[in-house]
């Protein structure tokens, strides 16, 4: 299947998701009203039945998220909420080198440039939906301005271009944005689901069938947009150099893993422990690149970066490089100019900015070494004194120097050479604190380990072999010990005890943050306002729909008459006797005796 045959037919799915999502809309509409009118009916609902307006509100909410991330993919999403605009006056180097890229693979220069802090590079072209050109932006992270080559940034800015030079936005980006937007949805429906149970009853199905369209708009668009990353490679390629830009390749994903580490293991942990943070992250990770321990680690993490499957829209990496070793590799371009040094500090700054107290980024370094040398002195003093309690340095040192060296460092780790690194580590920042504390010292800290503490008077391999004696020989303690007070130190004061000035912050993560907690309740009340406007409609056309009176048809009642139980003819040889009937007419009898005769005389008329 070819990349325009495919890129078709996720434009047709494109259709068919907008045309679907406004069926579920007038589907809705309809189950809603007919809710209302069962609701309100008393002949079809006696009990004013909620069951179908619980059944509406729950499945409002899912749908109303789906039109919603819909219509936001739809329109111009503006830039990235997260990044800081680089205009021309603060970063003219960089403007320079992007135009320059431009013009050589055959584009027009996007008319923003974006920093971030992930170590990444995009490029978006923001339009509405189906237009044929939108506001270009150029999105470039801040740890590959600092941790990339001079080449390598070069090439990597040139294959973003080149996206640009193919118009590869023109038949997939609509497709992708569809798909971006299912899959927000999707998520915005899951944590409706979770937060709401009402929502999570009745809007499985619909999300099922989110899910369903989101996956086929996928498998349509990532071919094409595979394809599309080797071009942009071939065309970069072309102006930078395919040396330098498989070389970016493999640096990108090793720079992310590098800061992904400052961020987690170095940032992290020190801000958790004293508040602090850098005031310009950027500087004080460019410092640690610098130190010598770090090559041999960017060097495997570039090794690794060659191993990396296909991911997402992105082809494997093997493939990428392979592709690139069999182009010419003629740069068309001089040498790749430093722009990292030249750019105003405010927007670096600002794209690379953590919540906490910002120290100067120097200070803090300190404030990192001293950090990781306390933790190593954690490890061993927890060994020594199980229970937690103040302990001294003097008595550490004493415990430690009493032929107990070899059973506390198979306590360090599982291995002898690991656990005896691991003490004379510990032991070595122990002492080291003790002399910061003095002010004998100072110390620096390097891509691993606690640091290097240094002073005029003391170096750091000094602290080492004083350390190796101590756990080595039997006055290798008081040796130590008179070392300290000779430079001023007190070895009676508290092991690991943190430097003057700094102080522990005690932070509690909340299981939910604002804006999902904001949510959450926004989910709740959509679905109660809906409920009540329906029950409303509803209990309104219920009070008014009177029940009619049943038609009933006139009926005369007539009481049957009684059967005459005496309706029979004369006995036979009987004669009926004058007087005196043998078949009265009505049940009460009907005979009357004969009126007496008038005893009083009466006057006759006339007499």
């Amino acid at each position: 299947m070819t990349a325009s045959l495919r890129a078709l037919l996720a434009l047709t799915l494109l259709a068919g998701v907008y045309l679907l999502t406004g069926l579920l809309v007038l589907l809705w509409i309809g189950f809603a009203v007919g809710a209302v009118w069962v609701v309100g009916s008393r002949e079809a609902s006696p009990q004013f039945n909620t069951v179908p307006l619980l059944v509406a509100s729950a499945t409002f909410v899912p749908l109303a998220l789906t039109v919603r991330e819909l219509v936001r993919v739809s329109r111009p999403a503006g830039p990235r909420p997260d990044s800081v605009l680089l205009t021309r006056g603060q970063g003219a180097a960089l403007w320079d080198l992007v135009e320059t890229l431009a013009e050589r693979v055959g584009t027009d220069p996007p008319l923003e440039i974006r920093l971030t802090g992930e170590a990444n590079a995009a490029v978006t072209d923001d339009a509405w939906l189906l237009a044929p050109t939108g506001r270009r932006r150029l999105y470039v992270g801040v740890p590959l301005l600092v941790g990339l080559r001079p080449d390598e940034l070069r090439a990597v800015l040139a294959h973003e271009l080149g996206h640009y030079a193919r118009r590869h936005a023109r038949f997939t980006e609509p497709a992708h944005r569809a798909y971006a937007g299912m899959v927000m949805g999707r998520q915005r429906i899951r944590e409706a689901m979770v937060a709401n149970h009402l929502v999570r009853l009745y809007a499985g199905p619909l999300r099922l069938t989110v899910t369903a369209c989101a996956a086929l708009t996928y498998r349509l668009v990532r071919p094409v947009r595979r394809r599309q990353e080797l071009e942009a490679d071939r065309i970069a390629a072309e102006v930078a150099g395919a040396g330098a830009l498989a070389d970016g390749l493999r640096s990108v994903p090793a720079v992310a893993a590098a800061w992904a580490r400052f961020e987690a293991d170095l940032v992290g942990p020190v801000r958790h422990a004293t508040g602090t943070v850098p005031d310009e992250p950027h500087r004080a990770f460019a410092h640690l690149l610098v130190d010598p321990e770090f090559p041999p680690e960017l060097a495997a993490l570039r090794r690794a970066a060659e191993r990396l499957p296909a991911d997402g829209f992105h082809p494997a990496m093997r493939r990428r490089l392979d592709r690139l070793a069999g182009l010419p590799d003629d740069p068309r371009l001089p040498p790749a100019p430093e722009v990292a040094a030249t750019l105003a500090p405010g927007p670096l700054r600002r794209a690379t900015r953590y919540a906490g107290r910002r120290r100067p980024w120097r200070e803090w370094l300190e404030t990192l070494a001293a950090y990781r040398a306390g933790v190593a002195v954690e490890a061993v003093t927890a060994v020594l004194h199980p229970d937690p309690g103040p302990s001294t340095v003097a008595e550490v040192l004493r415990r430690v120097g009493s032929g107990r060296a070899d059973r506390i460092a198979r306590a360090l780790g599982p291995d002898p050479q690991v656990g005896r690194r691991r003490l004379v580590e510990g032991v070595s920042a122990l002492v080291g604190l003790c002399l910061l504390r003095a002010g004998r010292v100072r110390v620096t800290v390097g891509w691993t380990g606690y640091g290097r503490f240094t002073g005029p008077a003391v170096d750091h391999d000094d602290i080492t072999d004083w350390v190796t004696a101590a756990l080595d020989e039997p006055d290798g303690v008081p040796r130590l010990l008179a070392e300290l007070t000779a430079l001023g130190a007190d070895p009676d004061d508290q092991a690991g005890a943190e430097p003057a000035g700094a102080a522990r912050t005690l932070t509690i993560t909340p299981a939910l943050d604002e804006t999902t907690r904001r949510r959450h309740q926004d989910v709740a009340y959509v679905s109660l306002a809906v409920l009540l406007l329906l029950a409303l409609l509803g209990f309104a056309h219920w009070l008014g729909d009177e029940p009619e009176t049943p038609y009933r048809p006139g009926v005369t009642l007539t009481r049957p008459a009684l059967p005459d139980l005496l309706d029979q003819g004369p006995l036979p040889g009987l004669d009926p006797v004058p007087g005196l009937p043998l078949r009265p007419t009505r049940i009460v009898p009907s005979w009357s005796p004969p009126p007496l005769p008038d005893l009083v005389p009466r006057s006759t008329a006339g007499g």
